[in-house]
């Protein structure tokens, strides 16, 4: 592809998720305060993609006047097609490269600290230093970084799209009920990965690899950011996912209220 050449996207119809389908996933996702924070869209790309134009693409994708006419963003608490076209957009690629649920066998061996007596997750009280009130020993692998318990996992293993996920869902909403163990965290995680990631099977016997790119965006306009909102919160988070066999881009964006222009009134 030329560097001049420009892109041109297209909305696509809503996909059939599973996670949308599935009583049992979204009675959780409302449990968890999170399932009326999520908003995925699809959107064909016209030029064959190279991953070193990846961050000419994102920039391309929110600049875009159909991108603005069709985007959803979340304002005043409502999901609505703004119209905002991006004056700058910030990007960094997340490794998705996780196949196996055993990623998250750590999670799972006592001896981590995590989980008991079948994957029950310990409880314990304390506050990190943002004050935050952690009530159980997974949330503090999570949100203290002074814990031994956030050291179960490397600075590179936290990137992985399938951890930031699985982290979302634990967080959850303003109205989280909290899970007792951890098998729901985990089934649902499985469930959004498999949504939103393209794996191909490779020439050798049981080999597979994923072709999805993962990019982490936050998109402003004139200084204000949109695509997430409120960005200082780290629940308010907006990717997207690239599938070049298919010349697709999905966006995923979980905004907990996007409704900072209330603090302006």
């Amino acid at each position: 592809m030329d560097l001049d050449t420009s892109y041109s996207f297209v909305p696509l119809a809503k996909r059939n998720y599973v996670y949308l389908s599935d009583r049992r996933i979204q009675e959780l996702l409302e449990k968890w305060g999170v399932l009326h924070n999520i908003s995925i869209q699809t959107f064909s790309f016209n030029e064959p993609f190279q991953p070193y134009l990846k961050y000419r693409l994102v920039e391309s994708f929110f600049k875009d006047v159909i991108i603005a006419k069709e985007l959803k963003t979340k304002k005043f608490n409502s999901w609505c097609n703004e119209g905002i076209t991006a004056t700058q957009v910030k990007a960094e690629q997340l490794p998705c490269s996780v196949l196996t649920m055993s990623f998250f066998d750590k999670l799972k061996d006592p001896s981590n600290n995590i989980t008991y007596d079948s994957n029950k997750i310990r409880k314990t009280i304390r506050y990190n230093e943002a004050g935050e009130m952690i009530t159980d020993n997974l949330r503090a692998m999570l949100l203290d970084p002074e814990s031994e318990e956030y050291m179960l996992y490397e600075r590179d293993e936290r990137k992985e799209f399938i951890f930031r996920i699985m982290q979302m869902l634990v967080i959850g909403g303003k109205l989280c009920q909290y899970e007792d163990v951890l098998e729901p965290y985990l089934d649902v995680t499985k469930v959004l990965y498999k949504d939103l990631i393209r794996v191909d099977k490779l020439e050798a016997p049981n080999s597979l690899s994923i072709s999805t790119m993962v990019l982490e965006v936050v998109a402003t306009n004139s200084g204000d950011a949109y695509f997430p909102r409120n960005v200082e919160d780290k629940q308010n988070i907006g990717f997207l996912l690239v599938d070049a066999n298919n010349r697709q881009i999905t966006t995923f964006l979980h905004q907990l209220d996007g409704c900072e222009e209330w603090k302006k009134l």
